[in-house]
């Protein structure tokens, strides 16, 4: 049976993170491998973590800190959604770390890179991490599966590092089209686009880990779940957009979110939901209206009608998936247009860019 190491972001204060950190290696466990996730966090991304509950290291910044978790909930609402479930979602390396150094001992047939915006340097404080790039440890074989570099550019102080550590990849796939247009510019080989992490299970396997983990009592209510990772939440646009969706459908909006902060287009808040509860969440509800990648993505993979809202901080990844599942017209689709997600022809799509990733990442394992 052969030991693969994952490396990836995977407890960070976001579903999208623990979302695909668990399809990855639930998909290569249901596989037969030996697959565990590498217990490194990213400095940047741990003190990141940190803040959000601390404040700026300063005295003002922790009482101002202190008090919003008293009046909203953050903190609580983490532990209650993420942090308690880390080893039930999670088979970890040993102990924690955020130094590559602790990492140098570690033994694996396979280490993967990916998912998500591991090279991307705005998610590691400025600058590439070398664990993201598999500089560590001894491995037979080192894959990358989906990484993604965001959608900037990628910088020409970047590009030299870059190249000389993808060169001991034995093979590199990513998660867009940008992403591969970008690499291919430095590196003289191909590189392959794949589906996102969460897409290796199928909508069954999501809902079967939501029976088995969740007891969310949804009560066959029915309602719009909206669940917003930028400040799109904060436009008008946006605003109007919820509501007048709720209005003409005569829903209620329920709201994932994990404060208690006062929101404009919310009947009810849901606070502190695991990434099973999402699951539900999503099944259940007679629209999700999401400005999140995995939103959008668990949406389709679920059969579910949709409206993704553009994050235009971030917009390759959404549009790069929709493009390919013929479903651009889901982004900012107005009440006026609105129709139901026709899937015979999604589904078709889906399934076959399934296969050729699974294919592809079994052969990058195996051959």
């Amino acid at each position: 049976m052969k030991r693969i190491g994952i490396v990836t972001f995977f407890q960070s204060y976001n579903y999208g993170v623990w979302f695909q950190a668990y399809a990855t290696q639930a998909f290569l466990r249901g596989r037969g491998y030996d697959a565990q996730i590498v217990n490194y966090s990213n400095l940047h991304d741990d003190e990141k973590l940190k803040m959000a509950f601390k404040g700026k290291n300063s005295y003002m910044g922790y009482l101002i800190s202190f008090a919003k978790n008293i009046l909203f909930g953050g903190m609580h609402y983490y532990r209650k959604g993420f942090k308690k479930h880390l080893n039930t979602f999670y088979s970890l390396s040993s102990e924690h770390c955020t130094q590559i150094e602790n990492l140098s001992d570690l033994h694996y047939d396979v280490l993967v890179a990916g998912s998500d915006q591991i090279w991307n340097p705005e998610t590691t404080g400025g600058t590439l991490d070398p664990v993201f790039l598999l500089q560590f440890g001894i491995a037979d074989k080192r894959i990358s599966y989906a990484s993604s570099i965001g959608s900037t550019e990628i910088r020409e102080q970047d590009k030299a590092l870059m190249k000389k550590a993808l060169e001991e990849f034995s093979y590199i796939s990513v998660r867009e089209t940008f992403a591969k247009q970008q690499l291919e510019k430095i590196m003289n080989r191909n590189i392959n686009v794949v589906c996102d992490p969460t897409f290796l299970l199928t909508g069954e396997e999501w809902r079967l880990f939501a029976k088995q983990y969740s007891d969310y009592l949804v009560n066959d209510q029915k309602y719009i779940l909206t669940y917003f990772v930028s400040l799109e939440k904060y436009s008008e646009h946006c605003i109007n957009l919820v509501k007048t969706y709720s209005e003409s459908l005569g829903l209620p909006v329920w709201a994932v979110q994990f404060t208690r902060y006062y929101s404009k287009n919310c009947d009810k808040k849901i606070l502190g939901a695991s990434i099973a509860d999402m699951i539900r969440l999503i099944e259940h509800a007679e629209l999700i209206i999401t400005d999140s990648f995995h939103g959008v993505a668990l949406s389709v993979n679920l059969g579910k009608n949709f409206v993704a809202v553009e994050n235009r901080g971030n917009p390759y990844r959404t549009r790069n998936l929709l493009s390919r599942l013929n479903l651009l017209d889901r982004i900012d689709m107005d009440i006026e247009n609105y129709s139901k997600v026709d899937y015979s022809n999604v589904t078709v799509l889906l399934n076959d860019f399934r296969k050729e990733s699974v294919d592809w990442f079994c052969e990058a394992i195996e051959n």
